[in-house]
């Protein structure tokens, strides 16, 4: 396994401390830990956190080249979005514990419906942007002890109304293999009650 993930002279790494290695070294170990029970599902919990962008860069077409030869899935948790643009097919973009939004990593990126997906989109730098500024979202993430009802991401959207604050938005279509929880979305398209009960139902990882 050591072999596959690219680790030169196996035989003698085997046999090696953690810090004897590099942080990226000790990355590979770990995928090849991970793959030695032929997995049918790898969870990768940022697995380029705290490396440079060439190590990243390795680590990440490691694990898109290991999937195709063992033939896992992957599940790949990350907050970097630029991550999420190579690697993913597709995205489930959480906040506070629930799903807001489901869609094709293009779909995603091209058109983002929920208000949190779009303002870390507006967050990222361009090379194109002439802002000053980058947006932002306002206030802070709430506590998990102390969460807020309705929609946990209502006291921090600028499109919140009175219905955000006290009803938690199911997962609704507004087109196919996009799923998104936000009233502002359902109102748009027009969507009424019997079609909420009925895609909420179908709605992919509606937690």
């Amino acid at each position: 396994m050591l072999r596959l993930v690219g680790i030169a002279s196996p035989e003698k790494r085997v046999h090696d401390y953690p810090f004897q290695m590099s942080g990226g070294m000790r990355q590979r170990v770990m995928v090849a830990m991970a793959l030695s029970c032929q997995p049918k599902l790898l969870i990768a919990d940022e697995p380029t956190t705290a490396l440079d962008v060439t190590i990243q860069a390795q680590i990440l077409r490691l694990i898109l080249e290991t999937r195709e030869k063992v033939g896992s899935a992957i599940m790949l948790i990350t907050h970097d979005l630029g991550v999420v643009a190579e690697v993913c097919e597709r995205v489930v973009v959480m906040y506070s514990g629930k799903v807001l939004e489901v869609a094709y990593v293009n779909d995603l990126f091209n058109h983002p419906a929920h208000p949190y997906t779009q303002g870390l989109l507006q967050a990222i730098p361009r090379l194109d942007d002439t802002r000053d500024r980058l947006s932002i979202i306002p206030g802070s993430i709430p506590n998990p002890a102390n969460l807020p009802e309705g929609c946990r991401f209502h006291p921090r959207c600028q499109y919140a109304e009175e219905r955000c604050q006290t009803e938690q938005p199911p997962l609704v279509s507004p087109k196919p293999s996009q799923w998104v929880s936000c009233w502002r979305v359902v109102g748009e398209k027009g969507v009424d009650s019997d079609v909420i009960a009925a895609t909420a139902v179908k709605a992919p990882l509606n937690v």
